[in-house]
């Protein structure tokens, strides 16, 4: 019998999840089918893959690279420029599934519209539930939507804890490799430089998260959105240090039992999933061979060298728009990082000073998570300064 093709809006198509996700629809075009690619400027990138898989809509945040993409594409295929063709591609009546790939608080706006549409959400964009978990959550099941992890973390805590129901849970633990900075103290990251935090020992990914990887501020952002995808209190989340990243959750139950669920380090698997859900099928990935990894390391996080991740606990706890806060003030202080304007070590001191400067109050609306980031970006920005004078 044959099955419907399951059909996609891929938002953020140039990065590492979205090259990820068309190296699935091509390889199973007789199951998927995309339907609408986005990008912000990579123009070229886009045309290419518009072409590749005969998309009849594609976008650009950029609205100065439409009428460049349009002339490239022809007269058939619909071209959108700006925040709002984001929104317009998600809420799509010929999408089924939106995968949310964008980098940043810029990806929000359109996980809020593919829940409010009632689609799957395949969610990699983490600041969709860093900034707004609550009202994103809300809007999924207000509109029958349905959240599907990405990170390879979440993905793994979701397989481990099928058919466990929430209340036969005492831990959930989702992995970190430790970056390129594991074992080192404080001391030692005192004149850290960009290519430094830059050089991932394991997964390729964008710059910020690559930065943030390195401060285990990533991990944090992975706790607050374990918190919002799977209901359970910050105490009973913690991170341990696996560095060679082969189990990427583990579910405790209360009788003692731990589930992990394990894999070689490569997105193609988490990707792959939340467009197959609830089937498995085959995934073109090399095998995790035990046998030939001699070990496997688990080692509690240094807090002390890495604050960020308490810094997350911290804001996750006090809730309303403190995550939000958090997460604005770090975009603006690894800007500023990669910049050379702020030392390594300074990230984590901006934080600590945005989260002490801003008023809580709480993240009821969309309006209220924007103000909040806005606020946090210009007490960041002023931070910045203060660091570097």
């Amino acid at each position: 019998m044959n099955h419907p093709k399951r059909r996609i809006a891929l938002l953020g198509s140039s990065g590492s999840i979205g090259q990820k996700t068309l190296k699935v629809a091509e390889r199973f075009s007789d199951r998927l089918e995309v339907t609408a690619l986005a990008v912000n400027q990579s123009v070229d990138f886009l045309v290419e893959a518009a072409k590749k898989f005969n998309v009849p809509r594609v976008a650009c945040g950029d609205t100065s690279k439409v009428a460049e993409v349009q002339e490239a594409l022809g007269p058939s295929v619909e071209v959108y420029g700006g925040a709002d063709a984001m929104e317009m591609l998600a809420a799509h009546d010929d999408v089924d599934i939106v995968v949310n790939g964008i980098v940043g608080s810029a990806g929000l706006r359109a996980s809020l519209s593919a829940a409010a549409s009632g689609k799957t959400l395949a969610l990699a964009n983490k600041e969709s539930l860093v900034l707004a978990g609550e009202l994103l959550m809300a809007e999924a099941s207000k509109h029958g939507a349905t959240v599907l992890p990405v990170d390879s973390e979440h993905s793994g805590l979701f397989q481990a804890l099928e058919g466990i129901t929430l209340d036969h849970v005492s831990r959930l633990i989702i992995t970190a490799s430790g970056g390129p900075f594991r074992g080192k103290k404080r001391h030692e990251l005192e004149n850290v430089v960009p290519a430094e935090a830059l050089n991932h020992p394991i997964w390729p990914m964008g710059r910020r998260i690559t930065v943030d990887s390195s401060t285990l501020f990533n991990k944090g952002l992975e706790v607050i959105e374990t918190y919002h995808l799977f209901k359970i209190p910050a105490e009973r989340i913690e991170v341990w240090v696996h560095p060679q990243s082969v189990i990427h959750g583990v579910v405790e139950t209360n009788d003692g039992s731990m589930l992990a669920q394990m894999a070689a380090p490569d997105m193609l698997l988490p990707v792959q999933y939340s467009l197959s859900y609830p089937e498995r099928w085959d995934c073109d990935i090399r095998p995790a061979d035990l046998p030939n990894w001699k070990q496997l390391e688990f080692f509690d996080v240094d807090h002390e060298t890495f604050p960020c991740l308490g810094l997350a606990y911290d804001a996750l706890k006090s809730g309303g728009i403190m995550p939000t806060a958090l997460n604005g003030a770090d975009e603006i202080a690894v800007e500023a990082f990669l910049r050379e304007e702020l030392p390594y070590l300074g990230i984590a001191d901006v934080l600590q000073v945005v989260l002490g400067q801003i008023k809580n109050r709480p993240a009821d609306s969309l309006s209220a998570v924007l103000e909040a980031d806005r606020e946090a970006r210009q007490l960041a920005l002023a931070a910045v300064k203060v660091h570097a004078s």
